[in-house]
């Protein structure tokens, strides 16, 4: 038996890749050769009936379940990136998808950090009990051996994500509306949406008015406030707050993506699978998995502008995905 591990998933991206592995061993002649231990947050897929069980997602109750249930299995994959409690007699793989904390040891004596420290701490004291730690990016392996946690052999990447949801349904790029650019994200701190929005000014202070749609909810006031104020200036910004993003993915040209840290960037892939054209930060984790049309620098409102006007004024390259869903290695390494 294969234990899935996914007690500290969060709510986001991570419990859409889990529902999407979920699904795909749920497809295997292996299946019941899985058990799966489940945050409670996690609204379990209704295939999933069987062989798993839901917990108190506190570091106390993963102990005792492992402690109680450590000899039941033959393999351990735990999820959401902090490796088994106990060391067991058994090959442990830790999936490793939040860049964030590996960021925390710098950042140590800043408040927003405080917490994320906290948990790289415990993943720290629990490194020893993981033989190997699975990431979808190459730059996502720099990361881990650059803090020391893994050395490269015991660093596998293995990206994958669900390729099935964008690749029909959207509008020929030459019947979209001309001018308008796509940034779907939580208001995050490290998803730039200050520099984003300056940018913008600096395209109105220049007679450039293009559309922008962003998702900002009620968890970043000061930045509702800042977009309210550009629209009253005459700005075009469209604040959705939560929406499918297959809305704005299959009719609008341009996905613009300034975040300045990501673990995979997995709406860049589903952007050039919608069809668009895609301006991004000139950085790792964007190489890692596309081609972009055009990059910026995402620290420099005015280049993030210049990008924009590009896109704008002259036929920019589709981008192209050098990435792959390799979610069937992934099981076969399991099973």
């Amino acid at each position: 038996m294969v234990l899935i591990d996914a007690l500290f998933i969060n709510k986001g991206g991570g419990a859409v890749l889990l529902q999407y592995l979920i699904e795909r061993i749920l497809a295997r002649p292996e299946k019941d050769n899985f058990f799966f231990l489940l945050d409670p947050r996690f609204e379990k897929p209704d295939i999933l009936d069987k062989n798993y069980v839901v917990i108190n997602n506190s570091i106390n109750d993963r102990i005792k379940f492992y402690k109680l249930n450590k000899n039941n299995y033959s393999k351990v994959f735990c999820f959401a990136n902090t490796p088994p409690p106990v060391k067991l007699k058994v090959p442990a793989y830790t999936y490793f998808h939040n860049q964030k904390l590996l960021e925390a040891p710098k950042h140590k004596f800043e408040k927003k950090y405080f917490f994320l420290y906290l948990k790289y701490l415990a993943i720290k004291l629990y490194n020893r009990n993981t033989d190997y730690y699975i990431v979808q990016t190459p730059h996502m392996v720099h990361a881990l051996t650059k803090l020391g946690l893994k050395n490269k052999m015991h660093c596998l990447t293995i990206p994958f994500y669900d390729d099935r949801k964008y690749l029909t349904g959207h509008v020929q790029f030459s019947q979209r509306v001309k001018d308008e650019f796509v940034f779907i994200s939580n208001p995050s701190p490290q998803k730039n949406y200050p520099v984003l929005l300056d940018a913008w000014e600096y395209l109105l202070e220049n007679g450039y008015t293009p559309k922008l749609h962003v998702t900002i909810d009620d968890t970043a006031p000061q930045l509702l406030v800042r977009m309210e104020d550009l629209v009253n200036k005459g700005a075009r910004i469209s604040n959705h707050v939560y929406l499918d993003p297959r809305e704005l993915y299959f009719n609008c040209p341009f996905l613009i993506f300034p975040s300045v840290t990501e673990s995979f960037g997995l709406p860049l892939i589903e952007a050039v699978d919608s069809g668009m054209k895609v301006i991004a930060s000139d950085l790792d984790y964007v190489h890692d998995v596309i081609v972009p049309s055009l990059t910026f620098d995402p620290h420099d409102r005015i280049s993030i502008a210049n990008a924009v006007i590009q896109a704008l004024e002259k036929d920019l390259p589709f981008p192209r995905i050098v990435t792959s869903n390799e979610v069937e290695r992934l099981i076969s390494l399991l099973v």
